[in-house]
């Protein structure tokens, strides 16, 4: 008998009212749920369970997903959140995402360790890979959130450490899409495995997120691509072709995994990149703030017309309703 695992994608646009977005999740869940090809890990989006209500994990949002995870014995990565934390600076936030088994229990919490700088300013980098066990499928998944999975260390970390399925939980705009979409295929590759993407859709603070979330196969192959429309689906994984491909080779042929134990690299820069010669001579230090990235770019002509604008400040508003969403929840377990 092979090794299967059914993926539950969730492609949904996002409101900076974290309310609305549990309850549109949870109403997804329980549509996917009530089909016959059910999925066994459903998946979110990056921003969609409290990104602009940070509360501390567990809590109010973790204890939500958790009875749903529960009343419908799956395992859930429901999208990242703003995540207080002790180990935080102040008015700093790590980007996380829950992961949760089918007796609701959080298994594991991965913190985004690659902000993308500036639009992430106030977000605190994690200092550790996550790979979670499904014993069920006899199979590791290994988390990346966005920015992470730009940079190939973290892929294959995850993929050292047991990682067959590398999930990617995103809110990619409009235009990175094609240089996304290229990323997508070569992580797979490399590190033979399953990638799997769920992107938010739709218009978002100034641009528009375009969707095509994606599942490519360990040889490059890809096995489905959403549209730019909220969609919910179920892929199943043949995990058998992941263990396939790195025994007997990518298409029978390539074997880079195998190769990358026989050989061995040096890696002379890994604990001191900053010794790296590229990084000497004038390289520049990461912008990390908006002003920082406009006062840079307006070095080549850049940024130079225009005005800055500030949303208002909606927080307590948002709060506000995000309370009423629990209290109106404990309401209805207490008739």
């Amino acid at each position: 008998m092979g090794c299967f695992l059914n993926i539950g994608i969730i492609q949904m646009p996002i409101s900076l009212d974290t309310a609305e977005n549990l309850e549109y999740i949870e109403e997804k869940i329980e549509q996917m749920m009530s089909g016959y090809n059910r999925p066994e890990l459903i998946l979110g989006v990056e921003g969609g369970i409290g990104y602009f209500n940070p509360e501390p994990i567990p809590g109010r949002i973790t204890d939500f997903f958790s009875r749903i995870a529960k009343k419908h014995e799956i395992y859930l990565i429901p999208g990242t959140m703003y995540e207080k934390h002790p180990d935080c600076a102040e008015g700093f936030f790590y980007n996380s995402a829950p992961i949760f088994n089918p007796g609701g229990e959080i298994v594991d919490v991965y913190r985004k360790m690659a902000p993308w700088f500036p639009a992430e300013n106030s977000t605190q980098p994690g200092d550790r890979y996550v790979v979670f066990e499904i014993p069920e499928k006899n199979t590791k998944v290994g988390v990346l959130i966005c920015y992470d999975s730009n940079f190939p260390e973290i892929s294959r970390n995850l993929t050292l450490m047991g990682a067959e399925v590398l999930i990617k939980l995103t809110q990619d705009p409009e235009e990175l899409v094609h240089l996304n979409q290229h990323v997508h295929y070569t992580r797979a590759l490399e590190n033979q495995a399953y990638f799997v993407s769920t992107n938010v859709v739709g218009p978002f603070e100034g641009t528009t997120c375009y969707g095509k979330s994606q599942v490519i196969d360990p040889e490059g192959k890809l096995v489905w691509e959403a549209g730019t429309s909220p969609t919910t689906t179920t892929i199943t994984l043949d995990i058998d072709l992941v263990r396939r491909a790195r025994r007997y080779g990518t298409i029978f042929m390539d074997h880079y995994l195998q190769q990358l134990k026989y050989a061995d690299f040096p890696m002379p820069y890994a604990n001191n990149i900053s010794d790296a010669p590229l990084f000497k001579d004038g390289f520049p230090d990461l912008v990390k703030t908006p002003s920082e990235y406009i006062a840079r770019a307006q070095e080549i002509g850049v940024c130079t017309i225009g005005k800055s604008f500030s949303l208002p400040d909606e927080t307590e508003k948002y709060e506000k309703s995000l309370s009423d969403f629990f209290d109106s929840i404990t309401m209805e377990e207490e008739v």
